[in-house]
């Protein structure tokens, strides 16, 4: 074979193999997980953009949603179609309901509420953030969801995912976890409302100042305070009050250091005088007479079964 014959044939060879390579490029956009003839459909919905002969781009925008297997492809339509603007945002509804059929992550889901979002589809914004919502049940998921919602810019989601997680919660370290990552959020009357639930839960004074050093870490200052008011109302010793006093000096709330100085100090009179009245020669006079008058009864009790 002469050197001439050999470059024919190497130029035959690579002609027939360029249909062939477009081919294994998978179309006019390869990376967009949509099959050929969805590439296709997209490329013309792109030309008849540009041509602003948007019936047209309407039925090829349909035709390339329908075509997807999954929520990638969808979502890549929308991506494509956005560098048109507000214009697009009605073609993208069919991809954005194909895409929400599809979704089955959570981070598809959230893209999809976002891309439907951003294109003033509210509804269907609303009802994929139902969706993402109902199927997650544990507080740890809900919370991870709140996220990502807040990572998309859609607090309609980061509420809706906040209030489920709070409706799980059943002890103080998930309630003070919620309420760290609530503020964080920028939710911060659902952290306040869990924070005066959880105050409210405590039943003693010593409670109520471990709890207010705790919310000292969340930076919510108004809520120590909150925690410390209701500590005064549960104190029902000295020791009590001198926990508050000195929660209260930390915590630099001069007027609770001042009544909790001034409660103590009457509790402790008080109990002063009351131990002084109960050791009078006559008290413990008293005192031996009703022993002896409960024994004397006892004695002359029958004994049980006769």
């Amino acid at each position: 074979m002469t050197y001439k014959k050999q470059i024919v044939i190497a130029l035959a060879l690579l002609l027939l193999a360029a249909p062939n390579a477009q081919a294994a490029g998978g179309g006019a956009y390869p990376d967009s997980n949509l099959p050929e003839e969805g590439q296709k459909a997209l490329q013309r919905a792109v030309s008849a953009m540009k041509a602003k002969n948007y019936s047209k781009a309407q039925e090829a925008v349909q035709s390339a949603a329908a075509s997807a297997t999954d929520a990638q492809g969808c979502l890549f339509i929308i991506q494509t179609l956005s560098s048109f603007g507000g214009m697009a945002n009605k073609m993208k509804r069919p991809a954005v309901e194909r895409a929400m059929s599809l979704a089955t992550t959570n981070d598809e889901i959230m893209a999809v509420a976002k891309h439907a979002r951003e294109a003033e589809m509210y509804d269907l914004a609303k009802h994929t953030t139902d969706k993402l919502v109902t199927s997650t049940n544990s507080f740890t998921d809900l919370m991870a969801v709140a996220h990502q919602a807040h990572a998309a810019a859609n607090a309609d989601s980061v509420h809706l995912a906040l209030q489920k997680a709070y409706s799980t919660i059943s002890n103080e370290p998930d309630a003070l976890d919620f309420i760290r990552q609530a503020h964080d959020l920028g939710i911060d009357h659902l952290s306040q409302k869990a924070a005066k639930d959880l105050i409210e839960d405590q039943t003693t004074a010593v409670e109520l100042v471990a709890l207010a050093n705790k919310l000292e870490t969340i930076a919510l200052p108004h809520l120590v305070r909150e925690a410390l008011v209701a500590a005064l109302d549960k104190a029902k010793t000295v020791s009590d009050y001198v926990a508050i006093f000195e929660a209260a000096k930390h915590f630099e709330y001069a007027d609770i250091v001042k009544l909790a100085t001034y409660r103590g100090r009457k509790l402790t009179i008080i109990n002063k005088i009351k131990n002084q009245a109960e050791n009078t020669p006559e008290a413990l006079a008293d005192q031996r007479r009703k022993t002896k008058d409960e024994v004397n009864r006892a004695t002359l009790a029958k004994p049980s079964g006769f």
